[in-house]
Order: C-alpha cells, then structure tokens, then sequence
C-alpha cells in the first residue's frame, strides 16, 4: 500500500480528463478501492503500474519528460503525447479488440514533466506465453487490421492478449497508424515484423505459412513468403543495429561517463571508477602479459592508444552488445573507460570457465564427445547465420562453461555479409587451433553437422572440406598441441 500512497501523492493535483466510455471512474476512485499495487516496469522514461482493485484491475502507464529533447519534442508536437489515447478511443470506435481506456492525466504545468494514462485490464494471456497459438486465428486477425487500414509499427507477442473465447487484442498501441487504405508495401513490413519475431521462436517456418495462408484468403493481391522473409530480415538488421547503440548512450541499462580525467560508458549497476581501477593494475592477476588482467571477478583489457590504431576495447565494448543483442554467449560486459593514453574494457571474469581444447580433451566417454562436438559445430554455424565473423577464430578464444561456448577477445569481430572465403578461413582457423586430442573422425563429424542445413552435393562439401585442410596446413598448428602427422584417424 505504501506504492499506492506514493503513486497518489505524486499525481496529486494533476489535470485529469475521463474516457467517454468510463464517465463515473475517477483516480480518487481507483486509490480508495484498491488491493494491491505492483510496478511491472521501471524504467527511466515510463513506469507501468498494475493496481487491483475491488471494482476491476487497471494498468497505470506513467511517462516522464526527462531528457531535453522530449520535452521539446513534446512542446513542438502535443498531440503526439496523447497518440495512444486517441488510438484506443478510434480502435474502440472501429469495434477493434483494443484496451479500453478510462483517464489520461499531466501535471499542472506550462511544461509537464509527466503524463499518464489509465486502461482497463483485459483479461487473458498474452501470446508470448501461449505454448501453441493458432496461426489461422492470428491470420485473420492481421487481416481484419490490414483491411481496416491499421499498422501497428510495434506489433510483438506482448502487445497482443488471447482471451478466454479465443479473439486476439491489442494493447500499447502509441505506435499505431490508421489510414484510409493500407499500401501492400506497409502489408508486407507488418508481417514481415511479424515474421523477425515469431519465427525465432518456432525452429520451422510450417506455422507461418498457416499463418499467411488464412491472411491472403481476404486480399487479392496476395503476398508471398519470400517478400516477408525479406521485410522480416530487413526489420532485424534494424532492430539489433539499433539495440547495439544503446551501450554507447544513457538509457535504462547504460550511462555516460563524463568525469574529470575518466570518460566512457558502464552498466548502471557497476560502480567503479578510477580509484578501482588503479588499484587493479596494481593488485591484479596478469592474464596476458599487460594487456589483460583479472581484479575481483572483473578481467580488464588494456589498450594504449596509438597513432592511426582504432581503440581495440571500445570495439570490445559495442562488439559485446552486439553479440548480446544476438542472443551469442559472450562474458556480460561491464564498463569501457578511457583514462589519460589508455582505454579499458571489462568484463565478468568467469574463471571456472575451461578454454575450448581443455575442455573437450577432458571427455574421455566417446558418446558425449561426439554430442560436445555436435553442439560446437551447431554453434559456429548459428555465429555464421548471424553474419558475425571472428577474424581471431581459434580454441584459446572459445570458453566452455554452464553447459555453452562462450566468445571472448571481441576486438576481431565484424558483423558482416560472410563470404564462402570467410567461412572457410573461421573453419580452418578453428581446425588448426585443435588439438590432436581431437581425432580426425571428430573434425570430420564436425563438417558434417555444420554443413547439415547446407544446400550443397556431396562434391562439393568435399571441395570445402579439402580447402579447410589446405588452409589448415598453412598454419603454425604446433602451438595449440596439434601435431598433422600424428593425428588419431
């Protein structure tokens, strides 16, 4: 209850206005009737509030006007603040399933620092915590959007409730556009998001294709699978470019570092500064040389700046969200600092973590080596997929630890379009950093599962294969304990 009182005194006096659809429901009313309140999520600009209540439960969406540039973004366009209002009053006018609004509401000022709105529960779950949505339901429903001329520029498994009777509903609809006619182009970018989010979660592409088919029964000009998948891979560029950037801005999750004699970005939760760091190249464990050490759990990498050298760990740092954003393990990063001529990067130390040769020359059973090299093969080839490329692909940068590999040194990596070149080159980088405790009937069942999804004839992924070795052959093997002439068939 003492969130209830905090929440009331804070909205204390604002100017609040009623939804014609619920004339007699005050904010007095809500608080006085209340049972519980929870706070769902807390972030710097919004905060969401879920009060239960004796007459009915509500979602409280609380907006605050933080930055600068909001509040002049607000100031120059004020009806942009109250988008999500009048969506819901159009959707609910256009017998759309939508939340139901009740009050919108801003402090009494010339420049309200907040403004929040108030909606009505509705009840059900949402269709990201449904096991097995039906695809032909979804279908429809995408089509009686379309058909209506309603693009929901954020439409993702959370903005949408299943209810008890089956029928699909939209909640936060601030990103919501409603024209006369729906363009096909803006058809295909709404399914298309569509498809970059729910495909991920299903390994096959069978449940959209069920899903599209029930969409083109209402449309003529019908849309292909193909112009989806594109749409889809467009949004999804967009999505991780966007996630990557946000390590180098203040939001929710980073901040900026802008101190006297220190520069940089960190997590909002991790509290060093200089002072720490000093007393880590004083006290620390040398890890490689002097350029990377372990402090309380923290390793730090260390660069000297250098005439026409790029800072090797601020790509460290945005390489690390990057991969994250990617959903690829690498250690969770922690700060990127920049103090007189040197920058540093650190991360989570995870020192019960085994390097890649350790760990697999410690199977001895051959069923689990084989299942280890099967995962191993699964996961170079997803790191592919995802056009990330390590130029230092060897076994002393792969970690074995909880059950996954995990990527480390991330100054080499590029997120690129891979070339079959690329690809080659990260394999035969990864076969000549293996040790002979890896037999050869091993390497070749790694091939063979990498290759798996591959469209390719058997001459040809031998043709790849044989460059893999030629490469290989190139390199100092000796190094990583692999001697080529002594190698266990």
């Amino acid at each position: 209850m003492d969130l209830i009182r905090t929440l009331h005194e804070e909205l204390l006096g604002s100017k609040i206005k009623n939804s014609p659809l619920f004339p007699n429901t005050t904010l007095e009313t809500i608080f006085r009737h209340s049972l519980s309140c929870e706070l769902i999520k807390n972030a710097e600009k919004r905060q969401v509030f879920y009060i239960q209540t004796s007459r009915g439960d509500y979602f409280l969406k609380l907006s605050h006007l933080i930055r600068t540039k909001d509040r002049l973004r607000h100031l120059i366009l004020p009806r942009r603040r109250w988008a999500e209002w009048k969506n819901l009053h159009k959707l609910s006018m256009m017998g759309v399933e939508a939340a139901r609004p009740v009050i919108k509401g801003e402090t009494r000022k010339l420049r309200p620092k907040s403004f929040f709105i108030v909606t009505k529960k509705v009840d059900g779950i949402s269709l990201n915590e449904q096991r097995d949505p039906d695809p032909e339901n979804l279908g429809k429903f995408f089509a009686t959007l379309h058909l209506r001329g309603i693009y929901h520029a954020d439409f993702h498994p959370e903005n949408v409730i299943i209810k008890p009777n089956g029928q699909s509903c939209l909640i936060d609809v601030q990103e919501v556009y409603i024209l006369k006619k729906l363009p096909r182009c803006l058809r295909v970018s709404n399914l298309g998001k569509s498809f970059f989010v729910f495909v991920p979660n299903r390994q096959e592409q069978s449940w959209f294709k069920e899903l599209l088919g029930a969409y083109n029964k209402f449309f003529k000009n019908k849309v292909s699978l193909a112009e989806v998948k594109r749409s889809g891979q467009k949004h999804q560029k967009r999505y991780y470019r966007s996630r990557a950037k946000r390590c180098c801005k203040n939001s929710s999750e980073f901040a900026v570092i802008k101190l006297k004699g220190i520069n940089g970005y960190k997590r909002k939760e991790f509290q060093w500064g200089k002072n720490e760091i000093e007393n880590a190249l004083r006290l620390g464990i040398k890890l490689k040389e002097d350029r990377v050490i372990a402090y309380k759990n923290v390793c730090i990498k260390i660069h000297e700046k250098r005439i026409l050298h790029r800072d090797r760990c601020l790509a460290c740092w945005k390489n690390s969200k990057a991969l994250e954003v990617r959903n690829i393990p690498v250690p969770k990063s922690l700060g990127y600092y920049r103090i007189d001529k040197k920058s540093f990067f650190l991360s989570e130390f995870l020192e019960s973590s085994l390097g890649l040769n350790e760990y697999l020359s410690s199977i001895k059973d051959f069923k689990k080596k084989r299942m280890a090299v099967r995962k191993l093969a699964f996961w170079v080839k997803r790191i592919h997929n995802q056009n990330v490329w390590q130029r230092d692909f060897k076994s002393n940068n792969i970690l074995c630890g909880k059950g996954k590999f995990i990527l480390i040194d991330l100054d080499g990596v590029r997120i690129k379009n891979l070339s079959k070149k690329n690809r080659i080159a990260n394999l035969a980088q990864l076969n000549a950093s293996l040790s002979n405790e890896i037999r050869y009937k091993d390497r070749v069942r790694f091939f063979h599962y990498y290759s798996l999804e591959e469209k390719q004839t058997r001459q040809e992924r031998r043709d790849i294969y044989k460059r893999v070795w030629a490469i290989t052959k190139t390199k100092n093997t000796k190094v990583f304990g692999l001697d080529l002439n002594n190698l266990v068939v």
